[in-house]
C-alpha cells in the first residue's frame, strides 16, 4: 500500500466522518424558531473534516487529469 493508497483512504474517511458529525449536529439542533446559535464544536469538527475532504478529492482529479495528458 503506497501513499496515494493512504490519502484515498483519509478522504474517504474524513467525508463519511464530517458528514456524520454535521448530520447529528443538525439533528440534535433546537428549532429555528430558538434563534441563532453559536455554532458548535461538533459542527466546526464535521465542516473542517468536509472541507478537507473536498479539497484533498479534488486535488487527486486534477492530479489524474493531469498525468493523462
Amino acid at each position: 500500500m503506497g501513499a496515494f493508497d493512504l490519502v484515498i483512504i483519509s478522504v474517504i474517511v474524513a467525508l463519511g466522518l464530517g458528514r456524520f458529525l454535521v448530520t447529528r449536529d443538525q439533528r440534535r439542533a433546537p428549532p429555528p424558531e430558538a434563534g441563532p446559535l453559536k455554532p458548535t464544536p461538533q459542527r466546526i469538527a464535521g465542516r473542517v473534516l468536509l472541507g478537507y475532504a473536498y479539497a484533498m478529492a479534488l486535488f487527486i482529479l486534477v492530479r489524474f487529469f493531469l498525468s493523462r495528458m
